[in-house]
């Protein structure tokens, strides 16, 4: 594929925060009076919107939650790690000379200091932080006009259905990975383009060694 810019979601892509958000989210749910996450396989298979009904999250209340969230996650950033193995494949994508950037439902501050303690902020070009949940793809669709290049040159990189259908709106190619917030099942259930189980394995949709 003659990819020439790689975008990446954070939460659950990039950064092993699965554990960290479940405790906060429960923590936030407590505090709110919503449905806290008993079953983390069980909440994993549900597409965002069926989540949000199930835990008692109206639209009308999900802007509070997300602000109030990013703030208890901009105290765990520095603490956060990348997931096993990428740190190597954003050197070996970034050497090569492919363009990586962010694009994430979390804060821009949160997410560079997680990168900036992991030694990997310098491998992205830019990181857009867009805080609502189900606009992603006009915030792509933004990245892809201000970088001057065709929507099939670019790969997203996400592990939720969300991701996904963002990718799709806006005629990216998208590689959905298991190891996120998202089951391979309800990744599969989108169609993504890719559907990857280890890190190593992005080299290769990429066409890079």
């Amino acid at each position: 594929m003659p990819f020439k810019l790689v975008v990446w979601d954070f939460d659950g892509t990039l950064a092993d925060s699965l554990p960290t958000a479940t405790a906060i989210f429960n923590r936030l749910a407590a505090e709110m009076g919503l449905k806290p996450v008993g079953d983390l396989s069980a909440a994993r298979s549900l597409p965002t919107r069926q989540f949000l009904r199930q835990h008692g999250i109206s639209m009308w209340r999900l802007p509070r939650l997300v602000r109030k969230y990013q703030a208890a996650a901009a105290e765990e950033a520095d603490r956060l790690k990348l997931v096993t193995g990428l740190h190597e494949v954003l050197t070996a994508l970034a050497t090569s000379g492919m363009k990586l950037g962010i694009l994430s439902s979390n804060r821009e501050d949160n997410i560079r200091r997680c990168l900036r303690a992991n030694g990997a902020e310098g491998r992205f070009a830019f990181v857009v932080g867009y805080p609502r949940l189900f606009g992603k793809a006009k915030a792509l669709k933004r990245i892809i006009r201000a970088e001057q290049i065709d929507h099939s040159e670019v790969l997203y990189v996400g592990d939720e259905l969300r991701d996904i259908e963002a990718a799709k709106k806006v005629g990216a190619k998208v590689a959905a990975v298991s190891w996120g917030f998202h089951t391979v099942e309800l990744l599969r259930s989108g169609a993504p383009d890719f559907v990857v189980t280890t890190p190593e394995e992005l080299l290769g949709i990429v066409g890079r060694p």
